[in-house]
Formats: C-alpha cells, sequence, structure tokens
C-alpha cells in the first residue's frame, strides 16, 4: 500500500476515468509497464511490472519474505489478504515445496486475479473467498507462516488488528512458526498495533521500515531462536540475498526488537520515525 505520487500526474484523466468507471469496486491500472491495482484514488495497493509478474516490486513486498529468517523452508503459508497476489506468486515460484493458502474478503479483489498473472488454484495453490477471523477459526491444523496483509481503502482492517485475532494466529502458529504482519503510517498510527502484538507474543516482536515506503514490517514469533543473534541474521540474510535478491541484509540492518526491552523503552522505539527511511526503492 502506497501513496499514489506525481508520477500519476501524466495519467490524470485516464486514471480518473477508470476510477469513476470502478464505481467503488477494485480496479486496476495500467502506466509506464506497470499494472497497479487501487480500491479508490489514494493509493496503490499493490504493483506488478507487466514484463515480469513474479517480481517483488514494492520494497514492502521484499522486507516481508524476512520470514525467510525464521522459517527458510515453510510447509505451509497462510496469506491473509491477497491484493496483486505478488507474494503468493512469488512464494509459489521460489518455495516449490510450500503450500501456499490465501484468505481474502473481497470478491472483487479475487476477479481480478487473472489479471495479476496469478496461477489457478491447484494441490499447492489455493484462494479462497472468506473472513479471515472467520476462517481462523474454524482452522484446524497449524502453519509455518502467516503473512498478514489485509487491507481495505483506509488502511489495515480493523477486525485483523484486535487481540483476538492476534491470539488466534499464535494458536494456529508452528511452534517455530512466524506472523509477518505490514503496517501502513500514514493510515494508522503503527503503535497500538504493535502494543497489542507485544502483549500477545510476550515481546518477541522485531520490526523494520522498508526504504521508500512508510510500511512497517513486523515480525512476531513463538520462540526468540535465532532471532536476538544479530550476527546470526546478518549471515542468513546474506545467504538469502544470495539465493533470492530480495535485500533482507538491509532490512536486517534497520530491525528493532521489544524482546527484552521495558515497557518505556519499546515505546520509544516504536514511535521512531518511519518516514525517515524514504528514498527510492
Amino acid at each position: 500500500m502506497l501513496n499514489l505520487d506525481d508520477g500519476f500526474a501524466m495519467f490524470s484523466n485516464r486514471f480518473s476515468e477508470i476510477l469513476e468507471r470502478s464505481q467503488g469496486k477494485p480496479f486496476v491500472f495500467d502506466h509506464g509497464g506497470m499494472r497497479t491495482l487501487h480500491f479508490d484514488g489514494r493509493y496503490i495497493q499493490s504493483a506488478m511490472q507487466l514484463a515480469a509478474p513474479d517480481e517483488l516490486l514494492l520494497s514492502y513486498t521484499r522486507a516481508m519474505m524476512a520470514f525467510l529468517l525464521v522459517k527458510p523452508s515453510p510447509a505451509h503459508i497462510l496469506m491473509i489478504g491477497l491484493g496483486g497476489g505478488s507474494l503468493a506468486k512469488y512464494c509459489y515460484r521460489h518455495l516449490p515445496a510450500a503450500r501456499i493458502t490465501v484468505v481474502e474478503i473481497d470478491p472483487g479483489v479475487i476477479a481480478l486475479r487473472n489479471d495479476f498473472a496469478l496461477p489457478a488454484d491447484n494441490e499447492r495453490f489455493e484462494v479462497i473467498h472468506a473472513d479471515a477471523c472467520e476462517y481462523l477459526k474454524s482452522l484446524d491444523q497449524t502453519v509455518d507462516v502467516i503473512l498478514h496483509d489485509g487491507f481495505v481503502a483506509d488502511g489495515l482492517a480493523p477486525e485483523l488488528s484486535t487481540e483476538w485475532f492476534y491470539r488466534r494466529c499464535v494458536e494456529v502458529l508452528a511452534a517455530d512458526g512466524v506472523l509477518v504482519s505490514n503496517l501502513f503510517a500514514t493510515a494508522d498510527d503503527p503503535v497500538p498495533t504493535m502494543t497489542r502484538l507485544r502483549s500477545v507474543f510476550g515481546g518477541k516482536l522485531w520490526w523494520g521500515d522498508p526504504s521508500g515506503c512508510v510500511n512497517r514490517i513486523v515480525l512476531s514469533t513463538k520462540a526468540v531462536g535465532q532471532m536476538e543473534h544479530r550476527s546470526a541474521l546478518e549471515k542468513l540474510a546474506l545467504r538469502i540475498d544470495l539465493c533470492y535478491g530480495l535485500g533482507l541484509s538491509e532490512f536486517v540492518e534497520r530491525l528493532q526488537t521489544a524482546h527484552d526491552k521495558s515497557d518505556n523503552q519499546f515505546e520509544a522505539i516504536a514511535k521512531y520515525a518511519m518516514h525517515a527511511n524514504l528514498m527510492d526503492f
């Protein structure tokens, strides 16, 4: 989720026409070799390079792949929120041993899956039209990774940011699993959400602000593991970058943690200005 920038100025008339025809439904817009997903005229929800539809174009999506620091070979990835399917496509292509389940509440978003070159449903890839809270209630198996990117037009869906929701995520995660949450600072103050995550996960939170956007990516784990060892994370991030080219080494350099921090320490570092990291991506 990104703000529309000045780069849209030259396409403004055509964009306005498509926005008006959308009548409040999600829509796509092609410009400069890119296809973007929109819910309204304010934000870019997802972006795809037409010549390379499986690449992770936006820096926050690459940062969300930091779950590989915790689970390098996940068996089952649950994605909450489809958007343009960037992460779903990338994981499907690059993690062939993983089963991927995507839960999306908006049928209008699902209807655009072919526009974003998503694979058809098969034995290891499925897009489910459902309310994520109801889906989690009925889930009777554990997953290794939860990618939490459930946005509405104004930001993170409120029902996907409650203490109940995060506690249910803990229950369905495997013992060494990880929840990755995408927070968007322009629409919301991320600190209250992070406070709930800290409470539910017992302080086992790590987060970073990717360059080029105002998103904050939060990793919440059930076990500390090697996440508290910065040198080990740096080495692992380098190996992952050599394999996938995700730029996780830069993300690891930005990581902050709530682990072993007092309430005051946590609040101080959680409120650190995210916009300081804006640069080209």
